[in-house]
């Protein structure tokens, strides 16, 4: 408001000429001029400053060589020379007996010498371990364990919570190193599989399952198609559990096996008996390097001499036998031992290989004397219910598999479907009885060679041809060879299948079997049969696999004792059990019991 007093004072009456326009100018102009200054020399100054910043930060950056990648060397015939790191803890410089870190190799497999240092850069330092990491014997921390094992235990390694003989937690004393490991100076590298079982696990051992993901099956697979959830799968402890089931104790994992599995990398063979039929875990064992588990009928004095032939056997018998065998011992109420040891004590005990096995065979027993039925799907149920693995093969313990038929099933899930249906399905053997001189059959081509000769034939040929009669069974046996298993053919529980018993490879999804049924009363399958049947299942029938039975052609038997108790189950089965099921499961013309 002063300036444009002056102004008028300056310029009353004219306020248009020369002179007043020439002095508004003038003093209007000088004052945006001073505004454009400030500002252009404030950003002048804003650049200064973050140039000095960046000046700053680059002068007092180490100046480090980046290690390329493996990569980055294929097709060089030599690379730079990478530097050794100090070990963390050390003095810079100071030779202590520390080991440097491990250096990737270099075109040629050979580590150059480090270069000198460039002038000016500074030296890469580490943070320091903690003293306790860092102590003789002291574990490594998770974080620089070897991940090409996914972070899981191997089979040499105890499950640190466990209780074991000596009464100390499971793993190595503390300070305990082998030598080689000590000569490397790194941890100990855990040996696979076959040199542990070569040498004979003797503690039990858990499997975590593994950090990093398997690699996708492929898209048009069994596996993908069929069992989505096989890598999504948990692994069951072996830990002893009892249990009660109906009118039965359960004992399970009761003498545990020492090696264990994860659910997804192997199958578990399912079978019953009595302490007279586990001679057969031999040959089994022999044949199926994979877990199996056994449901002991072990009523009154039985139990006993049911654990003295179990540790026999494991102990002097049969390497495999402990390796791969979980026992579960059941018995009725009624029939209770006098004494159950635990499995600690029974673990602890000693076996005198030396002295006279104790008999399995020729003996009377107590279930013989006491005439007890033999609950024959109570066995089976406890046996299968108890698995680690997800796939089962429900089985008889006097039934050997061919071999190597673990790796080569995993491998033929991985083949394209031959079904164009997601009906829910299984995977049958062919079965088939040898002469009792004869060795049972290990593979598809010895197993032609016996049919030929006469020294093999259809399983219960003799017995019961209609319920182990496979569609498209004589084609099977003439097919030419070839590597590796596939799905043979695609069949049904129809006529005239209907009377077909199937032992097939499957999961715990499949029905249960009816525990009211006994094995003295036969058709005690048929009732799960039956189920498999109204529910559409396909029998996906497999090449280059199959089961023999224990040397010997079985013939068929009267007996009037039997005969009578085979009459009150079929009348149970048809006036009780069929009508519930049909209620339960619906009905399908035919499908039958």
């Amino acid at each position: 408001m002063a300036g444009g007093g002056d102004m008028r004072r300056a310029c009353p009456h004219h306020r248009k000429s020369l002179f007043c326009r020439l002095w508004r100018r003038g003093v209007l102009g000088m004052m945006a001029s001073a505004r454009v200054l400030v500002v252009r020399g404030s950003l002048f100054l804003n650049a200064v400053l973050v140039l000095y910043l960046c000046l700053s930060w680059l002068s007092t950056t180490p100046t480090t060589r980046l290690v390329p990648s493996s990569s980055a060397f294929r097709g060089v015939s030599s690379a730079p020379p990478l530097p050794a790191l100090p070990m963390p803890g050390t003095a810079e410089g100071a030779d202590e007996g520390g080991a440097p870190l491990p250096l990737p190799v270099g075109a040629g497999g050979n580590l150059a010498a480090p270069p000198p240092a460039p002038h000016g850069s500074a030296p890469l330092h580490l943070p320091p371990l903690s003293p306790e990491l860092l102590a003789e014997g002291a574990a490594a921390p998770a974080e620089l364990r070897d991940m090409a094992l996914g972070g899981r235990r191997t089979l040499g390694q105890r499950v640190a919570d466990e209780p074991h003989a000596d009464g100390g937690a499971g793993g190595a004393a503390p300070g305990a190193s082998s030598p080689s490991a000590a000569a490397a100076g790194g941890e100990q590298e855990e040996p696979p599989r076959e040199v542990q079982e070569s040498a004979g696990v003797t503690e039990q051992l858990v499997a975590e399952p593994i950090v990093t993901e398997p690699p996708d099956p492929p898209l048009d697979s069994q596996e993908r198609k069929m069992y989505a959830d096989l890598r999504e799968c948990s692994t069951r402890s072996l830990r002893p559990f009892y249990q009660q089931r109906g009118d039965y104790w359960v004992l399970e994992n009761y003498i545990p096996a020492a090696l264990a599995f994860r659910c997804d990398e192997s199958i578990t063979y399912t079978t019953h008996g009595d302490f007279t039929f586990l001679d057969n875990l031999e040959p089994l064992t022999s044949r199926w390097q994979g877990p199996v588990s056994v449901a002991v009928y072990a009523p009154g004095t039985d139990f006993n001499d049911t654990v003295n032939t179990i540790l026999y056997l494991r102990d002097c018998w049969a390497e495999g036998i402990k390796k791969y065998v979980t026992f579960h011992l059941f018995f009725h109420v009624a029939h209770t031992p006098k004494k159950v040891p635990t499995t600690e004590e029974l673990l602890r005990r000693k076996t005198d290989c030396a002295q006279e096995p104790p008999r399995w065979a020729n003996v009377t027993t107590y279930r013989q004397k006491k005439k007890l039925l033999y609950p024959v799907n109570v066995a089976r149920n406890t046996a299968r219910q108890a698995v680690q693995t997800y796939f089962v093969l429900p089985s008889d313990v006097e039934l050997y598999p061919s071999v190597n038929f673990i790796p080569e099933f995993f491998k033929m899930l991985k083949k394209p479907d031959v079904s164009n249906s997601t009906n829910p399905r299984v995977y049958v053997f062919s079965i088939f009885e040898v002469r009792d001189n004869a060795t049972a059959p290990e593979t598809k081509g010895d197993l032609q060679r016996m049919l030929k000769k006469g020294d093999a034939i259809p399983f219960h040929k003799n017995v019961c041809a209609k319920c182990h009669n496979v569609p498209m069974s004589k084609e099977w046996i003439a097919a030419p060879l070839h590597p590796g298993m596939s799905v043979f053919h695609v069949g049904k529980r129809q006529p005239p299948y209907h009377k077909w018993e199937p032992i097939y490879v499957g999961t715990n999804k499949e029905p249960l079997y009816d525990e009211r049924l006994s094995w003295e009363g036969k058709s005690d399958k048929m009732t799960q049969m039956y189920i498999l049947c109204v529910r559409d299942y396909e029998f996906h029938i497999m090449d280059n696999a199959f089961l023999v039975h224990r040397p010997g052609i079985k013939k068929l038997h009267k007996d009037p004792s039997r005969d009578r108790v085979v009459a009150k189950q079929n009348t149970a089965i048809r006036t009780k059990i069929l009508p519930e099921y049909k209620t339960m499961f619906g009905y399908r013309k035919s499908c039958v019991i």
